[in-house]
């Protein structure tokens, strides 16, 4: 049971298309294209905030951030 408690990267609050809501555990280095991956999310579908600023996939995630996921909404 311990051993699904241990992250050896840092967590990160995700927020996925205002349902989801968990704790993230990920690595140095990690970025938002590395979550949205993992989470079998396309960058090109959906828009990601972290700690409020809108960002790009490029973006690093850092210890604690707050990431909030919205799927793109288009049609006329």
């Amino acid at each position: 049971m311990g051993d699904r408690l241990e992250c050896n990267g840092f967590k990160v609050h995700v927020e996925v298309f205002g349902r989801e809501v968990f704790e993230a555990c990920v690595g140095e280095g990690y970025t938002v294209r590395d979550l949205l991956s993992r989470l079998g999310l396309r960058a090109s579908e959906v828009v990601v905030a972290v700690d409020g600023e809108v960002v790009t996939e490029d973006e690093p995630l850092k210890p604690g951030s707050r990431v909030k996921i919205h799927s793109v909404v288009s049609g006329g």
